[in-house]
Formats: structure tokens, C-alpha cells, sequence
């Protein structure tokens, strides 16, 4: 065995450089593989975003890389349409991603359990590394630091997040280049890590930015150094991060395009010039297991170090060994992150000015750096706290103590065993580090106490959650990998959305592989909620979710094919029938059956319109109504058609209303109702139908999941929604002459039926009128995610070139081969007023930003080459002389 390859002769820094990737490495596999997740056994890591979001993200990743570069530039299977490369910029663009790829969608709960370990891994190595260079610690207390860096709270808590574990892993490195380039060594070492983080995730990066403009404010106090001196380790300082910016200008200038149409709109929401909370609540943070999913929402930051971090803190700021300006220095910045992480206005500054929905105090993790960064830059075998020092420390931890128990009633994230469990690790810790002998023995009793510490913290957190098994998953993607196998077939010659009554997350269609109409982005076109809110969709600031549609919206958006369930196993966990959300019966008998299999049906949509159409300049007229979203469809159909025709849906009436425990109201539409005794209460609509036409229901949005239960003819609506507008609910279809009957049962002390309307649909006049616009579909020659193209026939009757495709910035028209100017339908869609005839089309997209961006980086990445080999010539004339 060579050398490299024998551990046994490797020095003594490279083995325990090795085991600060291997023991938290091997600690959280051991753990994983205790609770039996995959490929350990029948559960996995999914729960919350990383089971609902990011796990698509990551199928679509696989996509990108081995079928359809395209797609990350832009995709249709991001709701009805969007910029991508702003998404895979925040979400995938870790080049540790790679390791998924090894894994198809159906196994990927296992690929994500190793990216996670890997990243627990590298953020041991990566801090210890730093110490070992900056020549601060070395042997058995480089794994020691790096674990304890690794099992800090805020990782733990993220874990879920795995876009943002790479700051964790990159910051020690950027600090320990910032550190060498100020001592005259190769700018190299700062600037490319800290371009790594601004390519990887730009987010995390303008975090890790505000904290090194606190560094350097702290670094200059080191030594007395004269102004001038001062002001060059600054310049360094600049330079450098100017030079970053410059490198992954490729990024983060397309996607900070992106941002101003979608989180810009929302900037400063929210804020509040307040305190979040009572702050001495923090405190209760400082203990392990403090994380659960009550703090996911509101929580506060967690900041868990274990003992020995915080102890030597104190030791910092109190020992005469420091020099006292570094020492105010390092309670100003630690006292401005503290009050950033309780005042909502620094706390929103540190977010991009935008307060983040669920897991607040993001940035809490450079806190973690910087408390563990100070305490391994003063700890050596011998350190010893006086007397003076451990009472003064006992005293403030007493105290703090005392206080989390009395208030352990008002705190959802304490309880009294782990008040007791930190308490004990830290009198431990702090009498060990008050002895003076510090014996070998001493040495390693020292550092299994504060791995056990982190290890039990880190245990506690992880335990407070529940995750998705591993069957339910791959139940719901194998079937749908198996019902949507005839949609991935090359579709060269034809663009079609999907819709679908069931579904696991609002992104199938990344792990189905077709344009869909739902999705969950924190980059989210705002023009893609606006527009689902105007035709009763359920939507939100970063979410749409296509589950309500009508014959109408089906048509209009190019809904070709229907993923239906068969109500097949409805108690088995991951079948479409237990995913449902709302079914389609307005579709049945109307759209034919494509494929089946055990547990779904693939429908196909006859009266659907192509991604291009011929339509009456009526429809550049059409004006909308908030929270009405039937005559909004009713509106665009007739405009769209060029004539004041009779409109598709019509208001129906109920028939009778039964009551129970409230009072019968004779007016339905808005009525307020109230219980008349405790108990439960409920209101049942019934109506007959006069033909077999399909029926539709609008609800407002205090007619959510929280308020009321709806039952249509005893069959439960499992769950409504969440939604800020009125939305559209199926009801029924082919059912002349049969009675129908709506229960709303209510949940609370009263219910208010805001805009429950119910409405019928002309069948006969929609078929004829989507027939007639039919024939005057695009013909297509080509469809990729950013380039569509084909030949139209125009009439004089509709000159207009209607689209599905959505009018947002990267969109290029060009008609006959000429760029043309395009206008905006139905309030979010490419529209080109021609000529009557026939005309050669081509849509282009060219993501925003992206060619100047491209050049800003090879220009930095060409200035950096030259003043390097300038600098190398300067250093071989000065060896010739």
C-alpha cells in the first residue's frame, strides 16, 4: 500500500483533517440508518420543503443535465410558464448536486440522504481545515471544532434545506483566503471561494457579504496598526469582493432581473420597527433539541454551539491576553448580530429586505462562525479560566437558567429535560475548563464531552420531526411515471399542457416531464398568481396550483391531457386517489380515455387550443373583475370569439336549503350564518339539473379548509385549498334530472358563504365555438422550452396571434422572419396583431441579462489571468536581477 493510500503514514494533521469529514460524516449515517431511512429502510429525509419542493427541483436537475439543456433557461412545467435560470441559481447550482444523478426520480430519497451526509462532511472538514491553516489549532481538536461546527443548530435546523448548506461549508474557507490575502498571498485563495458561494446561491451569499464588512471591522483592530495600513488591508479587502462580483456576474445579474418580477414586488412587506419577540427568550436557544416544526413559521434563530464555544467567548472578552480594542470590537459586532436577530428591521435587512416565509433568522449561521471562530482562536491544551472568570460565568448561567424555567410555560421549543441535559454539559465543561491539569486523559474526556453534547443537540432536533416513508413516495412516482410514459414521446410538432386532479406537490410536473400548470418557486413570475387569481385558481406569492379548471380554462391553456384518478386504494397512502384535491367530473364523458392503469386514467382533451391561435382583437379589450372568476373566463371566451354571443357559463339556482343548528337563509350568496347551540352545525344546497351540462361552484376565501368541511352527495372534499381569491370547485356533470347536494359543515361558531355561486355551463356552445378557433391553430415545426415556431393561417374575422405562452421579459416574436412587437391578452399572454394570411412564426427566448452578464465574467475572469501573470513577470525579473 503507498504511502497516500495508508492512513497509518499519513501525517498527524492530514488523519485528523480526515476525521473532521468522517466522524460528523459517520455520526449522521449511523443516526439515518437508526431511523431506518432510505436506503436504510422505509423512511426517508422528506418532510417539509425538502419533501414538497425541492425534491422536484432536483428531479428536474437530472432532466436538465441528460435530456433538455433548454430547460435551464426556461421551462413550461414551471406553472403555466417561466424563467428558470434564476430557480436553478438559488436551488441547484451546488456542484455536490451532481451526486444525484446517480439516482433515477423514483430513488432519489436515497440519493438525498448521501448529499446530505456529504455536506455534513465537508462542513467539518472545511472549518478544521481553516484552523489548521491559520496555524490556530491542530491534532485531536481540529475534528473536535469541526464537528462542532457541523452539528451547530442552524445546520441542523436547515438540513431540510440543502440549497443553503453551502454557505455553511464555503464561509470558513472565504474567511481563511481573506485572512491570506491580507497577509500578501494570492488573492486567488479569497476570491474564488467566495465566488463559488455568489455562483451557488446568491441568496446565502449577500448574507455571508454583511458579515465579512463586520470581519474587517474586527480584523483591523488585531494589531495597532497605522492608518495606512488600515486602509490597505481594506482595499484588499474590496478588490477582492469586487473582483467576485465581477465572476459570477453570470448568476446573479440574470436572476437579480428575475427577482425584480417576482420577490421585488413583495420588498419590505411586513415590516414592523419592533423587537420579534421578548428578547431574553433567546437564551432558551443556547440548549440543544431547541428546533421543532412550531419554530419552522415564527421560531427564533437558532444559534446551539453547545458549552464550550460560548465558554471560551467569555474567556475572549474578559482575558488580559486579548487586546482590549479587539475586545470591544468583538462585543460591538457580536451584540449588533444578537439585536439583528430580534429587531425587525435588521433582521429584514439581513433577508435582501424581504421577510422570509417560514424558517426566519437565515443568517444565524454566520453568528455560529463567528462565536466558534473566536473561541478556536484563543483555545490551546493549556488554556485555564481563573476562579474570577468561572464564577462571574456560573452567575449569568445560573441566572439565565433560573429564567428559561419560569418562563418554560410561554417557550414551545424548551422543556425541562433539556434544561437539565445542557445544564449538566455546561457545568462539566466549565469546571474541566477551570482545572489545571490538562493531562492527555483531560485532553480526550474534553472533546468526547463536547462531541456528545453537539451529537445530543443535534439528535433532539432531528427527533422532533416526522418524514414521508419511502413507500408512499415511490407508490405516487411510480405510477406517475408510468401514466405519463406516453407524454415523453419526442413532441416536436406539438405543445400541450397537463392537467391533474391529484397531486403529491405542486411539482409533478418536474418529476413527470411535461408542462403542467402548477408549481412552488421562490422565484415566481408574479404574473403567473395574478393571472390563476382572475380564473379561481388556488395561488399565493411563490405558488399556483392549476386543480379547479373548467372546460373554458382547459381549452384556453392548452390542457390536452387530464391525469385522473381511478378512486382506486383512496386510504392507501401515495395513490392518486389518496392525493386527490378536487376531481374533475365536468371533464367525464366529454374528454376521451388515452391510457389507464390500476390506480390512474390519462384523458384526453378534444375542444383543447393549440399554444398559438387565431383570435378576434376583442380579446385585447377584455377587462376583469377581482373575485369573479367565472365571468372573468366568461369574458376572455367571448372576446376571444369577436362577438357578444350568449356566455359559456350562466348563474343556476338552488332549489332548496336544509339547515342544521343555523338558520336557513334565503339568500345563499353571502350569507352570514351563525350556530344557534353549541354542537355541530350545517348547511346543505340542493339542485336538479335541467340537462347534462356541467356544473361548477365558486367559493370565496373564507371558504377554506379551516372554517368549513364540504361534502358534494356525502363525498368528502378531503381538503380545500388555502387561497387569497375566489376559487372554482367541479361539481358535476351528466347528471339530468338527478338531484345534487352541497353540504358545508361548519368548523367554527359561524360561516360566512362569501361568494359561493353555482354556475352551469353552455356544453353545446363551447364545443361549437373551441371547434371553430381550432382551425386556425399554429401548425408547428419546432417546440423546445425556448423556441417555438410554425406556420398560421390568420382570417380576417381574428387577425390576432393568440397565445398560451406567457408576455414576460426574454420573450422574442419574430413573424416572417422579422422581430415583431407583441401585446399583452387576457392580461399575462403573448399576443401579435397581423395581417390576415398566412405567416411564419417563431417565439425565442433569451434569458434577460444573460449575454452582458456572460461578458462582465470573462472580462474579471480575463483582468485576474493578466494581473497574475503581470505579477509573475515582476517576480522573474526581480530572480534575474
Amino acid at each position: 500500500m503507498s504511502k497516500f493510500f495508508n492512513p497509518f503514514k499519513w501525517k498527524q494533521n492530514t488523519r485528523t483533517l480526515w476525521m473532521s469529514f468522517l466522524l460528523p460524516a459517520l455520526i449522521m449515517t449511523a443516526y439515518f440508518a437508526s431511523r431506518h431511512m432510505a436506503p436504510f429502510g422505509n423512511s426517508t429525509l422528506l418532510t417539509v420543503d425538502l419533501g414538497q419542493q425541492y425534491i422536484d427541483f432536483f428531479s428536474a436537475f437530472k432532466t436538465i443535465i441528460t435530456q433538455d439543456p433548454s430547460q435551464l433557461f426556461y421551462s413550461f412545467s414551471k406553472g403555466l410558464g417561466g424563467e428558470t435560470f434564476g430557480d436553478w441559481a438559488y436551488y441547484l447550482f451546488s456542484p455536490l448536486n451532481i451526486i444525484l444523478l446517480a439516482f433515477d426520480n423514483v430513488h432519489l430519497p436515497a440519493g438525498i440522504l448521501h448529499l446530505t451526509v456529504l455536506k455534513y462532511g465537508l462542513t467539518g472538514w472545511s472549518f478544521a481545515f481553516a484552523l489548521h491553516k491559520m496555524h490556530w489549532q491542530r491534532g485531536w481538536a481540529l475534528p473536535v471544532f469541526g464537528t462542532t461546527y457541523a452539528f451547530m443548530g442552524w445546520f441542523v435546523a436547515n438540513q431540510f434545506n440543502l440549497l443553503w448548506l453551502d454557505a455553511a461549508i464555503l464561509l470558513p474557507l472565504i474567511i481563511l483566503g481573506l485572512e491570506q490575502m491580507l497577509l500578501g498571498k494570492s488573492p486567488w485563495r479569497f476570491v474564488l471561494p467566495l465566488t463559488a458561494i455568489m455562483a451557488i446561491n446568491y441568496y446565502m451569499a449577500y448574507m455571508i457579504g454583511l458579515f465579512l464588512v463586520c470581519y474587517m471591522f474586527w480584523r483591523i483592530t488585531w494589531e495597532p496598526y497605522g492608518w495606512r495600513l488600515r486602509l490597505k488591508m481594506l482595499a484588499k479587502f474590496a478588490f477582492g469582493s469586487i473582483i467576485s462580483v465581477g465572476l459570477s456576474c453570470f448568476t446573479w445579474l440574470p436572476t437579480a432581473y428575475t427577482l425584480m418580477n417576482s420577490k421585488s414586488q413583495y420588498m419590505l412587506d411586513d415590516l414592523h420597527w419592533k423587537f420579534d419577540y421578548f428578547a431574553p427568550d433567546i437564551l432558551g436557544k443556547l440548549f440543544g433539541g431547541t428546533f421543532n416544526f412550531d419554530q419552522m413559521p415564527t421560531g427564533l434563530p437558532n444559534i446551539f454551539l453547545g458549552s464550550l464555544p460560548f465558554i471560551l467567548l467569555w474567556f475572549f472578552i474578559t482575558s488580559r491576553s486579548v487586546r482590549w480594542q479587539v475586545q470591544i470590537m468583538t462585543v460591538l459586532i457580536t451584540s449588533f448580530l444578537i439585536v439583528s436577530m430580534m429587531y425587525g428591521p435588521l433582521n429584514l435587512m439581513w433577508h435582501g429586505f424581504q421577510f422570509p416565509v417560514w424558517y426566519p433568522y437565515r443568517f444565524s449561521f454566520v453568528f455560529c462562525f463567528w462565536i466558534l471562530w473566536l473561541g478556536a482562536s484563543v483555545w490551546h491544551p493549556s488554556l485555564t479560566l481563573s476562579w474570577l472568570q468561572s464564577l462571574s460565568l456560573l452567575i449569568i448561567a445560573g441566572a439565565s437558567v433560573v429564567y428559561l424555567y419560569y418562563r418554560l410555560p410561554k417557550l414551545n421549543f424548551l422543556d425541562q429535560n433539556q434544561l437539565i441535559i445542557g445544564s449538566c454539559f455546561f457545568l462539566l465543561l466549565l469546571l474541566m475548563m477551570t482545572l489545571e491539569n490538562h493531562n492527555r486523559y483531560w485532553q480526550i474526556l474534553l472533546g468526547i464531552t463536547v462531541i456528545a453534547e453537539v451529537t445530543c443537540g443535534t439528535v433532539l432536533t432531528l427527533n422532533n420531526f416526522s418524514y414521508l416513508s419511502n413507500t408512499e413516495y415511490q407508490t405516487y412516482i411510480r405510477n406517475l411515471n408510468d401514466i405519463t410514459e406516453p407524454l415523453k414521446q419526442p413532441q416536436k410538432h406539438t405543445f400541450f399542457r397537463v392537467g391533474q386532479s391529484f397531486a403529491r406537490t405542486k411539482g409533478d410536473p418536474f418529476q413527470g416531464q411535461y408542462n403542467g400548470a402548477s408549481t412552488f418557486s421562490s422565484a415566481l413570475e408574479y404574473q403567473q398568481s395574478r393571472y390563476m387569481a382572475l380564473i379561481g385558481q388556488p395561488e399565493g406569492d411563490n405558488y399556483i396550483d392549476y386543480n379547479g379548471g373548467t372546460l373554458v380554462s382547459d381549452s384556453m391553456l392548452s390542457m390536452k391531457y387530464m391525469l385522473e384518478s381511478n378512486n382506486q386504494e383512496p386510504s392507501r397512502p401515495g395513490t392518486p386517489a389518496n392525493t386527490t384535491i378536487f376531481s374533475r367530473p365536468d371533464t367525464q364523458g366529454i374528454y376521451t380515455i388515452e391510457k389507464t392503469n390500476p390506480l390512474t386514467m390519462l384523458t384526453k382533451n378534444p375542444h383543447v387550443l393549440p399554444v398559438a391561435f387565431g383570435s378576434s382583437q376583442n380579446a385585447l379589450n377584455t377587462k376583469f373583475e377581482t373575485d369573479n372568476p367565472i365571468e372573468n373566463q366568461n369574458r376572455m371566451w367571448q372576446n376571444m370569439n369577436g362577438y357578444q354571443s350568449d356566455p359559456i357559463f350562466t348563474a343556476a339556482n338552488f332549489e332548496n336549503v336544509k339547515s342544521y343548528n343555523t338558520k336557513t337563509s334565503k339568500k345563499i350568496t353571502g350569507a352570514f350564518l351563525k350556530k344557534t347551540d353549541k354542537g355541530n352545525a350545517s348547511i346543505t344546497l340542493e339542485f336538479t339539473p335541467d340537462s347534462d351540462d356541467p356544473y361548477y361552484l365558486t367559493l370565496g376565501n373564507e371558504m377554506n379548509d379551516d372554517n368549513v368541511e364540504i361534502h358534494i352527495n356525502n363525498e368528502v372534499i378531503k381538503k380545500v385549498p388555502s387561497h387569497r381569491h375566489t376559487i372554482i370547485l367541479p361539481i358535476t356533470n351528466q347528471r339530468k334530472g338527478e338531484k345534487q347536494a352541497i353540504t358545508f359543515i361548519f368548523k367554527k361558531d359561524d360561516l360566512w358563504l362569501q361568494n359561493v355561486t353555482l354556475y352551469k355551463a353552455n356544453l353545446d356552445l363551447f364545443k361549437e365555438q373551441a371547434s371553430s378557433m381550432q382551425e386556425n391553430g399554429i401548425q408547428l415545426t419546432k417546440n423546445s422550452a425556448t423556441n417555438i415556431s410554425g406556420k398560421i393561417n390568420l382570417t380576417e374575422s381574428r387577425p390576432l396571434l393568440m397565445t398560451s405562452i406567457p408576455n414576460t421579459p426574454g420573450w422574442e416574436v419574430y413573424v416572417d422572419g422579422k422581430k415583431t412587437e407583441t401585446q399583452t391578452v387576457n392580461d399575462f399572454f403573448i399576443g401579435v396583431a397581423l395581417k390576415a394570411g398566412e405567416h411564419s412564426v417563431t417565439f425565442k427566448y433569451v434569458t434577460p441579462m444573460l449575454k452582458p452578464a456572460l461578458t462582465i465574467s470573462f472580462g474579471s475572469l480575463l483582468f485576474m489571468v493578466g494581473l497574475a501573470w503581470s505579477e509573475s513577470s515582476k517576480r522573474k525579473h526581480s530572480l534575474n536581477r
